[in-house]
Order: C-alpha cells, then sequence, then structure tokens
C-alpha cells in the first residue's frame, strides 16, 4: 500500500488551477480564460494570472508596462497600465534620486545583482509555484536564485541550499531545504541602479550601487486573497558608492487606468497606509460597476528615531544594543520563513501621496531628482511651493472653505469619496500616483523591507461603491501581512491511500478531520467548513485543463456533505448568476454522524478503466489524479429564496469570496504495481440456507493486515413486532464462536461507500431486503383463455389478491372489509398460493348485515354463519339466508400453497362473506359466487394462514358455544369467553386480531352472471420478493492478512516477461506521460518479485548487464524494472537479440528472450 500525503491550497477548480501563471513569450489563452504554463529559455518576462488578477512581471522589476505586455487586468479589462518605484536619499549631504517606473520613463536599473553582466543567463525571473513537484525542476533551478541573493528555507541548517528529499518520501519535511516560497506563486528577481547618467532621465545621478530584490506573490483562494498581490522589495547598498545613504524615501509609482483611462480619479487613505483610483460612474469598459484599485505598504522600512523608538543615551543617534527600546519593528519575511525583530525602531506606515499628470504645469512627472525629491516629502508641488487644499485645483476645496484648511496637504483627496466627506478629487483626468514612505536609511549590506500591497475591489452595484470594497480587502491584505497568515482557515492535508488491484485503482481518504473541521477567524469573519471534494483524472503529469488542443482533466467523482446547501450560486459582476456547484445524488452526499467519525469516515473511489479512453487499464501505465477539498465560509453565504442563513434551498455567494479550494499535488499511480500484494476485489459469501432470493451478502477488505483468514456467517432473525417487517441480523466468526455483529438492523449493500464500522479488517455489506407481494401483473390464471372475471385492479375496484398483513409498505388493506389488516399476518409467512377451480373443497361462511339492532352495527358484522340467531334473519334485521345454521359450507375451489421457493405444497383453509339480501348486492344463498361485482356482493375469497381441515375444526375461525357463554366468529376480531378453557393462546391471538390470520382477500368479479370458471383453472399469487427470516444463513471467508498464496505468487512469476519485445527504436507505448519518453529507450520487465536479479546476456554468453530490485523505478516492492538498454559500464548497446536470466529466492528463475534495435544516432 501506498499511503501518500497531499495538500495544495488551490483557488477554483482544476479547470483554473493550470492558469496560476503564464509565461511571456509563450503566452496562451484556452478560451480567453485557462493560461497554460510554458516557460521560454530566457525567463525574462512573466504573466502573473491568479484568481481575477493577470499581471505583467520582467526581470528589470517592471510590473504591467514590459515588453509586448500593455498594463494589469481584473476581469480581462485593464485596471493599471505600469508599476514600479522611486527612490531618493542623501549620501554626505548630497541628495540623489533614481527607480523604475516605465510611465514616467525613469529606468534605472538593470537585471542582475550589483557589478554583474545584465545580459546573463541567470539574471531572470525564477517563478515558484505551489504546484510544483518538491525538489523538482523549479526547486533545483532555484539554486541560481540562491546565487543571486534569493532567501531559502534551510532545513539542515548547513547554510547551504541543498534542495534533497532526506528521506525519500516524495514530500517536503521541514528538515529538508525549500526555495522562499511565500504564495501559491512567488516570482522572484533582482536589479541594480547600474543605468549610466546619460541614459537616465535624472541625468545629474550616477548609480549608487543599489540593489533590489523584487518578490511578487500572491495567494489562490477563493475568499478575501482573490484580489490581492503582494510585492516585496528588498532593498540593499552594496556600498559601492557610499557606505550609507540617510534620509531615504520609497515610493511605488502607478500609473492606473481603470478601464478607460481619462476618467479616473484619485484618492488615499492614511489608516490603510495606501491609496486607490476608481471611476464615481460608469465606465466604457467596465461598464456601471467599474472596481477601484488600491495600493498601499502593508509593511513599512524600519525607522529608529531618538526619543520615540529609543532612548538615545550616547546621543549619538543612532540605536546602539543595550540602549532602552520603546518599541520595536518586524520583518515578516512571510511563509515559513523567520520573523525578525528589531528593537529601538518601527515600521513606517505611508507618509506622503501624490498624483502627478502630463496635463498641469504643477503637476507633471518629475523630471530631476529634485521634483522627484518634492512629491515624496509630499504637500509639495513640483517647484517646492506648498499645495493648498483649499485652492487646489484638482480637488473640492474651493467647496468647502470652512474644513479645507485643516486637510493635511502631505496626503491628496484624503477624504471618503463615498460619503462625500473631506478633500475628494474632482477632476477627472488621466494620473500617476506616488504613495511614499520614509525616511530610513540604508547601511550597506543591511537590506531594508517594504512590503506592498495592489488590490482589487469591485462592487456588484456601482463604480462608486468599488471604493468600499476595495478598501475593505486592503484592510485585509494589511492584517493577513501582520498575523503572517497565508490563509489560517487552510485545513489539515488529505492522506490518500492508493492500491491497485486486479482490473482497478483505489483511492482511499479519511473524512473525519476534514467533515470535523471548521475554520474560524475573527479577523476576516470567517466560519469555512467543509462542503465538498471532487476527484479529478489527468491524462498527463500535469494540471493543465488542455495541453495542445486536447482535454487534460476530467471530472470523476464529487462528493458533498448532507447539509443545507442545494445548489452555491456565484454573482458575477454583470449582475447574473452562475451555478458554481451542483448538489450530486444522494449515493455522493455524506452523511456526517458517519463521515465525522475517525473510524467510520472514508471514502473510496474504485477506478476500472481510462478516464479518457473508457479503454481497460493497462499495466505499466502510469495514471494520474488530483483530489480537491472544497470549503464554504458559511458567513458570506445566504438562502437565494429567503435572504437569510440556515433554511435548506440554494444559497449565493454574493461577492465570491465565500469558496475555498485545497487541491492536492498530482497523485501518481503506476497500474499493477500492487501485482504481489493487490486490493482486494469484493468479497462475496454463499447462502448456506434461507429463502429471501434477492438478498445478498458481501465484503470489502479496508485493512488487508487485520483479516484473519476465518469464516464468518451472518445469520438473520425475523422481528414480527415492528411495521413495515424488518429482520435484524448477526455475524459470527465461527472458529473463535464470537459474534462481532450482534441483531443489527443496518442495511448497506453499496459496495462503493467504504464507510462504516470494520471488523476485523473488513466492512460487511448486507443487502437490505423488502418484501413485495405480486401486483396485479404478476398474479395470473390459467389457462389465460378461460378467464371468466374482469381485469384485476387493485388501485380502484379491489380485484385481484390483496394481502392482508400490515407489516409490508404501500397495502392499506381491502377496501370490501372497511381496509381491515390482520395483525396475526406477517411477512416472513408469505408463500405463493394457488386456487384450482373445480375441485370441491369446504369454507368457513361468514354473514354481513345480519347481527345488531341497528342498521350501521349491522352493516360492521361479520358472523361465522353458524352462529346466526333466528332473530338476525328477520326482515327488519338480515332477512332469511340459505342454508341457515351452517358455517362450513361446500365451495367449487381449493386453495393451495405451492412454493417452489420453499418447496412447499400444502392445502391451506379458506373462508368467504355473504352479505344479507337487506343491502344492495347480497345473496346469502350459501353457495359462493362472487357475482359482476365482488365488491357489493362481498363474496371474496379469504386466504388463512393454515392447513386446510376437512372437518371445519379450526376454532379461531368459528368460534362457538363454551358452557354457559358463547363467542361467534367474526372477521373483525373477537375475544372468547372465560369459560373457553380447551382455547389456547395462540388460538385466542388469531381470533382477535381482524381478519384473523388472513394471507390474502381475493376479490373476482365475474365477466357476466353466467360467467364462471371451466374445472382445472388456476389462479396463481406469487410472492414478488421474500423477506430475510429466521432460516437465511449466509458463509464467507477472508484471506489472512490479504496475502496472495505461495502457490498464486509463483503463478505471477510464472508470467514474468519484457516489452516492448522487440524493442523498435521508441517506446510509443509510453508516450502519454511525456512526448519525450516515447523517444527514450527502454524496455521494462514486469510481473517481477520483490527481491530479483536479471542478468543480461549476449547470445554468445556474455554478461553486459546486472539489474537488482534496486534499479526498480518505484522501489523495491514494484513489478516493474525499467533497463535503459545500456550496457554495466553505461555505453549502449547495440542492435541485436539477447536473453535475461531473471531470478528470485523462492520462486526460481525465467529465461526471457528480446531484440533490441536502436535508433541511429
Amino acid at each position: 500500500m501506498k499511503k501518500i500525503s497531499y495538500h495544495r491550497q488551490a483557488v477554483i477548480r482544476l479547470l483554473l488551477l493550470c492558469s496560476l501563471l503564464i509565461l511571456t513569450g509563450s503566452y496562451q489563452v484556452d478560451s480567453g480564460k485557462n493560461g497554460i504554463l510554458r516557460v521560454t529559455s530566457e525567463a525574462l518576462s512573466y504573466v502573473i494570472k491568479i484568481n481575477n488578477i493577470t499581471l505583467p512581471l520582467d526581470n528589470n522589476g517592471g510590473i504591467g508596462d514590459v515588453r509586448s505586455f500593455s498594463g494589469a487586468y481584473y476581469d480581462g479589462k485593464r485596471f493599471l497600465f505600469s508599476g514600479g518605484f522611486y527612490l531618493s536619499g542623501l549620501s554626505d549631504g548630497e541628495m540623489w534620486g533614481n527607480g523604475y517606473f516605465t510611465a514616467a520613463r525613469v529606468q534605472d536599473y538593470l537585471p542582475g545583482p550589483v557589478g554583474s553582466d545584465p545580459k546573463d543567463p541567470k539574471n531572470r525571473l525564477y517563478v515558484i509555484t505551489s504546484l510544483d513537484l518538491p525538489f523538482g525542476d523549479a526547486w533545483q533551478l532555484w539554486r541560481d536564485a540562491v546565487s543571486l541573493g534569493a532567501d531559502f528555507y534551510d532545513g539542515n541548517g548547513d547554510g547551504k541550499y541543498e534542495p534533497v528529499d532526506l528521506n525519500g518520501n516524495g514530500r517536503w519535511d521541514t528538515d529538508e531545504d525549500r526555495p522562499d516560497i511565500i504564495g501559491d506563486i512567488t516570482a522572484w528577481c533582482v536589479t541594480n541602479d547600474a543605468v549610466i547618467p546619460g541614459l537616465r532621465r535624472f541625468t545629474d545621478v550616477s548609480p549608487r550601487g543599489i540593489e533590489i530584490q523584487q518578490t511578487v506573490f500572491g495567494f489562490a483562494a477563493r475568499n478575501e486573497l482573490d484580489d490581492i498581490l503582494y510585492i516585496r522589495y528588498r532593498i540593499i547598498n552594496k556600498g559601492t558608492f557610499a557606505p550609507r545613504f540617510d534620509s531615504v524615501y520609497f515610493s511605488l509609482g502607478l500609473e492606473p487606468e481603470v478601464g478607460t483611462y481619462y476618467n479616473d480619479l484619485t484618492g488615499s487613505d492614511t489608516l490603510l497606509s495606501g491609496a486607490y483610483a476608481y471611476d464615481n460612474g460608469p465606465d466604457p469598459d467596465y461598464g456601471n460597476n467599474s472596481p477601484t484599485f488600491f495600493a498601499g505598504f502593508v509593511q513599512g522600512p524600519p525607522a529608529y528615531i531618538p526619543g520615540e523608538t529609543f532612548i538615545d543615551a550616547n546621543n549619538n543617534g543612532v540605536y546602539d544594543i543595550g540602549e532602552n527600546s520603546l518599541s520595536s519593528a518586524v520583518n515578516f519575511k512571510g511563509g515559513i520563513m523567520k520573523t525578525d525583530t528589531l528593537p529601538g525602531a518601527k515600521n513606517l506606515l505611508m507618509t506622503s501621496f501624490t498624483t502627478t499628470n502630463n496635463y498641469h504645469n504643477y503637476g507633471m512627472m518629475p523630471n530631476t531628482r529634485h521634483e522627484l525629491r518634492y512629491y515624496q516629502t509630499g504637500g509639495l508641488r513640483k517647484d517646492g511651493n506648498q499645495v493648498i487644499p483649499c485652492t487646489w485645483w484638482e480637488g473640492n476645496g474651493s467647496q468647502k472653505p470652512d474644513e479645507c484648511g485643516l486637510w493635511n496637504p502631505k496626503f491628496l483627496h484624503s477624504g471618503d469619496p463615498v460619503a462625500g466627506t473631506g478633500w475628494i478629487n474632482t477632476y477627472q483626468i488621466d494620473q500617476t500616483m506616488m504613495v511614499t514612505t520614509g525616511t530610513f536609511t540604508l547601511h550597506k549590506d543591511q537590506p531594508v523591507d517594504i512590503v506592498a500591497a495592489y488590490v482589487v475591489g469591485r462592487s456588484p452595484v456601482s463604480s462608486l461603491l468599488s471604493v468600499n470594497a476595495a478598501k475593505k480587502i486592503a484592510g485585509f491584505a494589511k492584517n493577513l501581512w501582520e498575523n503572517q497568515r497565508s490563509d489560517n482557515t487552510r485545513p489539515d492535508d488529505i492522506t490518500v491511500d492508493v492500491r491497485t488491484g486486479d482490473g482497478f485503482i483505489d483511492l482511499t481518504w479519511n473524512t473525519a478531520g476534514l467533515v470535523n473541521y471548521q475554520g474560524i477567524d475573527s479577523v476576516f469573519d470567517k466560519n469555512k467548513k467543509l462542503h465538498a471534494f471532487f476527484v479529478t483524472g489527468l491524462r498527463t503529469n500535469n494540471v493543465a485543463a488542455s495541453i495542445s488542443g486536447a482535454a487534460n482533466a476530467k471530472e470523476l467523482a464529487r462528493y458533498a456533505v448532507k447539509n443545507n446547501i442545494h445548489a452555491l450560486l456565484q454573482k458575477q459582476s454583470h449582475g447574473g448568476f452562475i451555478t458554481y456547484f451542483e448538489r450530486p445524488s444522494e449515493e455522493f452526499l455524506l452523511d456526517t454522524l458517519i463521515y465525522s467519525k475517525p473510524d467510520e469516515g472514508r471514502i473510496r473511489l474504485r477506478i476500472t478503466e481510462d478516464p479518457f479512453t473508457s479503454s481497460p487499464l493497462i499495466k505499466g501505465k502510469e495514471y494520474y489524479f488530483t483530489i480537491t477539498s472544497i470549503l464554504l465560509d458559511h458567513n458570506r453565504i445566504y438562502n437565494q429564496a429567503t435572504g437569510t442563513y440556515g433554511p435548506a434551498g440554494d444559497y449565493i455567494d454574493t461577492m465570491r469570496n465565500a469558496v475555498s479550494e485545497y487541491q492536492s499535488s498530482i497523485i501518481r499511480v503506476v497500474y499493477g504495481s500492487d501485482l504481489y500484494e493487490p486490493a482486494a476485489l469484493t468479497g462475496q459469501s454463499s447462502r448456506s440456507s434461507g429463502f429471501a432470493g434477492t438478498g445478498g451478502v458481501k465484503f470489502l477488505t479496508v485493512n488487508s493486515n487485520e483479516l484473519t483468514g476465518d469464516t464468518y456467517t451472518v445469520e438473520f432473525k425475523s422481528d414480527t413486532t415492528t411495521a413495515p417487517y424488518s429482520a435484524s441480523y448477526s455475524l459470527r466468526n465461527n472458529r473463535t464462536g464470537e459474534y462481532l455483529i450482534s441483531d443489527s438492523k443496518s442495511y448497506n449493500f453499496d459496495t462503493t461507500d467504504y464507510s462504516g464500522k470494520l471488523t476485523e479488517g473488513f466492512l460487511l455489506k448486507v443487502k437490505n431486503v423488502t418484501p413485495l407481494v405480486a401486483n396485479v401483473t404478476q398474479q395470473t390464471y390459467t389457462p389465460a383463455e378461460n378467464k371468466w372475471f374482469k381485469n384485476l385492479d387493485l388501485t380502484h375496484n379491489n380485484h385481484g389478491a390483496e394481502y392482508c398483513g400490515k407489516d409490508i409498505t404501500g397495502i392499506d388493506g381491502s377496501g370490501m372489509f372497511g381496509n381491515k389488516q390482520s395483525t396475526i399476518m406477517k411477512a416472513n409467512l408469505l408463500r405463493a398460493i394457488e386456487v384450482r377451480f373445480g375441485q370441491p373443497g369446504k369454507a368457513y361462511r361468514y354473514m354481513n348485515g345480519f347481527v345488531g339492532t341497528s342498521a350501521n352495527s349491522r352493516r360492521n358484522t361479520y358472523r361465522y354463519a353458524a352462529g346466526i340467531r333466528p332473530i338476525d334473519t328477520l326482515s327488519s334485521r338480515g332477512g332469511a339466508m340459505g342454508k341457515y345454521g351452517i358455517g362450513y359450507v361446500d365451495v367449487p375451489f381449493q386453495v393451495w400453497v405451492k412454493d417452489s421457493v420453499y418447496g412447499e405444497e400444502r392445502q391451506l383453509a379458506a373462508g368467504f362473506v355473504e352479505k344479507s339480501t337487506t343491502w344492495f348486492g347480497g345473496n346469502p344463498d350459501g353457495s359462493w359466487f362472487p357475482g359482476t361485482d365482488v365488491t357489493s356482493s362481498l363474496e371474496a375469497i379469504i386466504v388463512f394462514d393454515a392447513d386446510y381441515d376437512p372437518a371445519g375444526s379450526q376454532i379461531e375461525y368459528t368460534g362457538g358455544v363454551f358452557g354457559t357463554d358463547s363467542a361467534w366468529a367474526d372477521l373483525r376480531g373477537y375475544q372468547f369467553p372465560p369459560g373457553a378453557a380447551t382455547v389456547t393462546d395462540e388460538q385466542k391471538r388469531i381470533a382477535a386480531s381482524p381478519l384473523f390470520n388472513a394471507m390474502y382477500v381475493i376479490g373476482l368479479s365475474a365477466l357476466t352472471p353466467t360467467s364462471t370458471f371451466t374445472p382445472g383453472d388456476i389462479f396463481r399469487v406469487p410472492v414478488a420478493v421474500y423477506p430475510y427470516t429466521d432460516d437465511d444463513v449466509y458463509t464467507f471467508s477472508t484471506r489472512k492478512g490479504g496475502d496472495l498464496t505461495l502457490e498464486e505468487k509463483k503463478e505471477l512469476f510464472e508470467k514474468v516477461n519484457v516489452f516492448p519485445n522487440p524493442f523498435f527504436a521508441n517506446n510509443t507505448r509510453f508516450s502519454h506521460e511525456n512526448p519525450r519518453t516515447a523517444e527514450e529507450s527502454f524496455v521494462t520487465f514486469t510481473n517481477l518479485p520483490e527481491t530479483v536479479t536479471i542478468k543480461i546476456y549476449t547470445l554468445s554468453g556474455s554478461l553486459i548487464r546486472t539489474l537488482t530490485e534496486g534499479d526498480k523505478q518505484d522501489g523495491a516492492s514494484s513489478p516493474f524494472l525499467r533497463w535503459d538498454l545500456k550496457n554495466q559500464s553505461g555505453s549502449r548497446i547495440a542492435s541485436g537479440m539477447y536473453l535475461a536470466i531473471v531470478t528470485a529466492p523462492g520462486y526460481g528463475e525465467k529465461l526471457l528472450k528480446l531484440g533490441i534495435i536502436q535508433q541511429k544516432k
């Protein structure tokens, strides 16, 4: 068994996970939506496509406006043209400034560290995603990034970056090295200010030896992280110009374009330490609800301020170790990296916000280092003069003379445009934004980290309300970074058991951890619970939805928690709704009472065919899968019909932030890899005795190590106390005699349902059997051409055989007798019967309409005919009757049990009713004939569950005189008097029941008054479904430990083979794994036991290669071994015929011949 732990955070289903990032130069989009990951050799630029944001980057540090790309996009439309940064400071009193912001034509930085060649291939962008295989190509490429200065997690503490799987478990562990992975996508590059003065915007500034390591990262999560990307700027003074730069400002340079570029407005928010661009009305591109773009600082630079952040005991203006710290700055490094605490400092926030444009002399983009410094200082125009809010041409100061003098000019447009309060930008124009923090000091080789966030928020209602949406997300972005939680509500990893068997692959995982999980986050007001699982099949070892136009991903199964949420709908930006999740059918719903239990909650998906071709699984072929868990934030959804949370029905996710998807890494399965320890087929049983022909018992092996190899018996017991009828079962280990399950009524025969409590390593599966009586189409008359009665119809006319018991669902009793039902007759007593017409017999006769002082009482009595008194035959009561005083009369039929299932054939007691002539249809002549309307005559045949008595002495059916007391039988049920000493308790119980112990009431209406049967005709009433009874017993045996026998293993060894044979130049059979694989030269030995030696010889007897289990690609237990067609020295062998001797201890030897035809090189 392979036990593999997988889990990666993802945002949307597999179809979108493939589009986490797209690389420039090979930028492709499927259906305008899903990007395919392709790597260019230079890796000079990338397009990050995560959630709703598409953001181009390049290795110069450019954002948005990079090479052949123009801008960043949200919902497919542009929100930002260009992003970058400015930097200025002092060195020995001289002010300098530089930056990289293409919109302002400031491009002072080149790729690479200080002193490097910008054209060095290493000076590229390095991208890591959460979908990258641990220790795979991306992790290995990060070695180059580390050589340029990138961070890494030093798991083994040796100071070197060595991404090696030390324990070989295929997963990253905390004692192993890994890249600086912060989010679900992390893009890193390093630049330095090496551009010569003559090529700069500020031509009087020379390179300062400043290096900036830029890291862009984001989280793929359907929540508030959807529309956030972070940028970490690590600024390093390499000391090539000066050992220290003082009074340094750092600014985010931004040219927003929220849809159409000419109608943008801007604002700032000091509490959120950032600024934003928005529309206050409809936009030609976005429509009525264009988004708002927000950019700000979530971590500012550390500043050491004497008297504020520390007590400067020696008055040197520098925080020295041992001095009293009044506050501490923190440097969060993200992910699992250690957080640095800096005593004596604080993290600065936004210290100014300025806008620039190319339309006004006082607000144009900076052309000199002095103009840059004025803007960064804040509250100054490009000429250095003060900004006066009351007269500032872009704002509303002139409209608010009473308050504009209180506005801080360092923070332009700091009011609230939604509320209409404070300083608001009123002039719509193409603007650039400068969000600044400072000042701080850059010491030689002492990095300063500044972390910014790009945020996009979009209201479904209006453009202006998008400002609030963006600010809300910006608050989340800041809280997230400050609390260092990539996802505080992320559940534990799924552990998947992978097994292969004869014709199938099993994926199994326990559910209790996730079903019981509740992700509470008070900061973000989250309440996340498991909602569903998706299992996806992949054509290749890649999560892309499609590759080269061919489908690569296919949903194989979905399971959902059984709750009040049926469908989940998500509101779109255009106001419509799409169905994000449709509730699956009942068999795929997870009952939390079961799936929340650690020892019972498990899911097994059995895959029996290729997901893409529907052909049988191929031994040795690799198959790929992922499992995604869907968590739903219940604080962000409401019932579509009621607008509240709680009632059952369809639910709405208005903000599209209620869903979080966590997708596993790719699960690789080599079909047939468990050949010598295969997963078990569904265990079968045999019926030792019993009559429930539709019943069944199976078992599912869950833990083969616990299988005992014993024989088990499943016994059933009728429970006649319940309605509807039921039977319990018990499981007994025949060797120990112990009952492992006793009197259970938990029936589950679904072999795809792997949940439940284990018994000695297996799950017992018992089929529920619901007894059914024959319907009118199953009731037959033979020969059919002799049928003398009207068509059977129990629904409308009471025509046919009606079961008399009350323990079968849907049976309400015969309407002819007021729907009365027997309390004695039970489903386990049902038998197939037949009425044999023309064979003389006797039947008990019951008179209706005779006994009682009122018409109503007479209407409801069915007295045994021998108990009718003379007074009952008066014309004022029942009137005359034939065969007065005779209760057991001749009838022209016999009723027999003829049941092939039980092997019984015996005659049964029967009765019938005659009705008084005072009621319509009555004909009490003492001779059975139902007439043309049995519902009027009431002369139905009553079949009792008792053997026939020729003497008619069955006291329960007749009643009688007991000394001075009498008690005559009545079909309504009656009581024997105390003097009936000879009557048994069972007879009393039967007599007390309506219809006594009748099995059937058979109503037949003649076609005409003269229609009648032909002697020898038979009316048959079968049993549609027999229930379990005390007679039903099943037995089965398990295979101890689940192991194959030695004989079975030897039989497998006899099938040792090699393929392809002969080998013709390539391996087209394996081209599904990787197109390159088809071009690789190898053959595969199959059916190998764990310990094996393969010696390969030429036909002349020369040994050229020895292979052992250590050469198996998937470990010693794998039955497959690939030979790369090289000799022991590693040289390619020649074409020809070869011999392979396969030797395995305990199995023997196998000789194989193989032909090799190599490709020409």
